[in-house]
């Protein structure tokens, strides 16, 4: 019988079957370092960003450069109009230099717990990683999606050599 704070997700299919979710793997009682997380929002989608990544912000002027990407464009939105309001560059440290990306609405930076971040359900996981989605974190009655920026820029990279290949 498992003692109350040993939970597990339910067996199933993918490879997170039977893994301790986040929050037990972590108990209370222990030290964590706390994630600095930069939070904003695109297309009145909430986002946070470990800050560590990100290496310089700035305002957006009009610039157009290749290596300036919209996010709503790099994440995946579609075909969906995005419209922003306070448009800014974050310059986003990467093992090939850095590289920038357009966010909208720029809120914090805010500390929080590795505790409160909750894992992706099995069925979107895989899309999710894809597009550099890798948790999600409740806040006042909303869910942040979290961005891992490398992951993310990563798969562009991936994607503009598929279309030079072909």
């Amino acid at each position: 019988m498992m003692g109350t704070d040993e939970r597990y997700l339910a067996p199933g299919s993918g490879a997170d079957a039977g893994r301790p979710s986040l929050a037990m793997q972590n108990p209370p009682d222990m030290e964590f370092n706390a994630l600095n997380l930069l939070l904003f929002s695109v297309g009145k989608v909430l986002f946070g960003v470990d800050a560590d990544q990100v290496a310089r912000i700035s305002a957006y002027k009009n610039e157009m450069d290749e290596d300036l990407f919209w996010f709503h464009e790099v994440i995946g939105y579609g075909e969906k109009t995005v419209e922003y309001h306070t448009p800014t560059i974050i310059t986003i440290r990467t093992t090939d230099g850095p590289r920038h990306v357009i966010i909208d609405s720029m809120d914090e930076i805010a500390e929080f717990s590795p505790n409160e971040i909750g894992l992706l359900p099995a069925l979107l996981e895989p899309f999710a990683l894809q597009r550099g989605i890798w948790g999600v974190l409740p806040r006042d009655g909303s869910i942040i999606l979290l961005v891992d920026f490398n992951r993310l820029l990563m798969e562009k990279r991936h994607e503009e050599i598929d279309l030079k290949l072909e």
